[in-house]
């Protein structure tokens, strides 16, 4: 039981951490006035369905960023145990 709660915890704390990268990242295309074409490509390559720099590409990212924490912890829990690293 104490290994699906720290997956969560875990999964949680870095889904955390990705939006706030997310955000400042988001933040530094308008504060920044540099590269902003390819600023706005690497978001789009990185979140499905990024849209622009607008509310609903914020909201998309934010989500994404968060569901890339769980999927980071997943493998990399999954990696571990088929490895032998986790005892």
């Amino acid at each position: 039981m104490e290994n699906k709660t720290n997956y969560w915890q875990q999964a949680n704390r870095l889904g955390l951490f990705f939006i706030a990268l997310f955000i400042v990242c988001f933040l530094w295309f308008y504060l920044r006035s540099a590269e902003k074409e390819l600023h706005e490509q690497l978001f789009r390559l990185t979140f499905l369905g990024f849209s622009g720099m607008n509310l609903w590409g914020f909201i998309l990212g934010a989500i994404q960023s968060y569901v890339w924490g769980y999927l980071f912890v997943g493998v990399w829990q999954g990696v571990t145990k088929l490895s032998g690293l986790n005892k």
